[in-house]
C-alpha cells in the first residue's frame, strides 16, 4: 500500500470528531469535499504543501498582534456566528476577487459549494468586520468548527482598506473565538516554501507542521523543510540517483518531472494513479510496462514501480496547470501504478535490479 499523498473524499455526513481527525492527518476542506495533498504545481514546477496549525493550548497572542487587535477594535465592529451568504457578502467578495492576483471561484457559494440549502456537511461559521460609523461590511471570513479544532477556510476584505491588514485580522479574530470556546487547534491550511503567496499564514507565529516522516505535528522548521520537505527530498535524492545511473550524461539526464501527480483529485474512482512529482525511469519490462523509481519521503525509501500509460488523459481530468510550455524532462502522459517491484533505502539494490534485468535480456 502506497502512502496517500493525494486523496479526496466526499462524505455524506461528517461529525465534529471526524473533522478533527481529518485535520489532524493533514486533510482540509475543498468546496464540499475534504482532501489532502503534499505536492503542488505552480509556475511549472512542483512545490511542497506544508500543512500547519496552531496549538491553542499553549498559544498566546504576540505584542504586535495584540496591538493590531486593539487598534482595529477602535475602528471596526466585529461579530461571529453561523455563516451567512447573502448579496452584501457576495458584493464584497466580487470587489476582493477583482483585485486578487490568482484564480478564485465566481462566488462565495461556489467557493464553499454552499448554496444556502441546510444540507451541508460542514458546520461553517463566520467572522464579520464592519466600519463603526457607517456599518459597512469591510471583511468576512468563514471557518469550520470541529469538536476540538477549527479550520480557517476563506477570508475576504475590501481591497481599499488593505493597510488595516483585515485578512490577517480576521484570522486573529478566529483564533480569539477558538480561545473563548476552549478549542485546542486552529488550522489555517498549508504554506508553500519558495512560493510566497501563502506566507501570510506564518505571521500567526509558533506554528506546528505535519511531518510526513513521523506522521506527527512538530515545530515549524524552515531549515529542515528546505532540505527534507516532501518535494525537496525527492528532488535532491532522485537527482543524485539519476547522476549515478547516468554519470556521462548532462545534468538531469533520466530525471523526470511528472506534473500529473494530482490526478486522483480529478478522478477519485481510481486509487492507483502515480502520485509522485518526480521519477527516474529504468526502462521497460517484457510486457512493455514502464519501470521507474520514485522516492517516498514518508518512509524515506526508494520504490521501483511498474506503471502503465492511461489513455484519453484529457478525458480523465483538466490539465490546466500545463497550459504553458514545459521542458524536455517533463513526462506528461498519465501513469497508473500496476505493481510495486522493490522497496529499499539502498541505491545498490536498484543497481542489482538493473544488472539482473540486463542479464535476463542477454540470456
Amino acid at each position: 500500500m502506497l502512502f496517500p499523498y493525494v486523496d479526496k473524499n466526499t462524505p455524506f455526513v461528517l461529525s465534529p470528531e471526524s473533522l478533527d481527525w481529518y485535520l489532524s492527518k493533514g486533510w482540509y476542506r475543498m468546496g464540499g469535499h475534504i482532501f489532502t495533498t503534499h505536492f503542488l504545481f505552480f509556475q511549472e514546477q512542483p512545490f511542497s504543501a506544508i500543512w500547519i496549525r496552531q496549538d491553542l493550548k499553549t498559544h498566546q497572542f504576540s505584542k504586535s498582534q495584540r496591538k493590531l487587535m486593539r487598534k482595529n477594535a477602535k475602528l471596526f465592529d466585529v461579530a461571529s456566528g453561523p455563516r451567512i451568504i447573502d448579496v452584501e457578502r457576495e458584493k464584497l467578495y466580487a470587489r476582493y476577487a477583482a483585485n486578487f492576483d490568482g484564480h478564485l471561484s465566481p462566488t462565495i457559494s461556489d467557493s464553499l459549494e454552499d448554496y444556502k440549502v441546510n444540507t451541508g456537511i460542514f458546520n461553517t461559521w463566520e467572522t464579520t468586520i464592519r466600519d463603526k460609523i457607517s456599518g459597512k461590511l469591510v471583511a468576512v471570513s468563514y471557518f469550520d468548527l470541529g469538536g476540538t479544532s477549527t479550520a480557517s477556510i476563506l477570508g475576504i476584505y475590501d481591497p481599499l482598506l488593505s493597510t488595516f491588514s483585515l485578512g490577517y485580522y480576521t484570522m486573529l479574530l478566529e483564533m480569539k473565538f477558538c480561545h473563548e470556546r476552549r478549542l485546542e487547534y486552529y488550522y489555517p491550511g498549508y504554506v508553500v516554501p519558495g512560493y510566497q503567496r501563502f506566507d501570510y499564514k506564518l505571521r500567526l507565529r509558533a506554528s506546528e507542521y505535519f511531518d510526513l516522516r513521523s506522521e506527527s505535528w512538530i515545530p515549524y522548521n524552515l531549515e529542515d523543510i528546505s532540505h527534507n520537505g516532501p518535494v525537496e527530498s525527492q528532488r535532491r535524492i532522485l537527482g543524485n540517483l539519476a547522476a549515478l545511473l547516468h554519470p556521462e550524461g548532462p545534468v538531469n539526464t533520466g530525471f523526470y518531472v511528472y506534473p500529473l501527480f494530482e490526478a486522483k483529485l480529478y478522478d477519485s474512482n481510481t486509487d492507483n494513479y502515480l502520485a509522485y512529482p518526480y521519477f527516474v525511469p529504468l526502462g521497460r519490462d517484457s510486457e512493455n510496462t514502464l519501470v521507474l523509481v520514485v522516492y517516498d519521503p514518508s518512509e524515506e525509501v526508494f520504490l521501483v514501480l511498474h506503471c502503465s500509460l492511461v489513455p484519453n488523459t484529457m478525458l480523465s481530468f483538466k490539465l490546466s496547470h500545463l497550459s504553458g510550455s514545459v521542458g524536455a524532462n517533463y513526462f506528461t502522459d498519465l501513469l497508473r501504478v500496476e505493481k510495486l517491484l522493490l522497496r529499499s533505502s539502498s541505491v545498490e539494490a536498484i543497481h542489482d535490479l538493473l544488472r539482473q534485468a540486463t542479464q535476463d535480456l542477454n540470456s
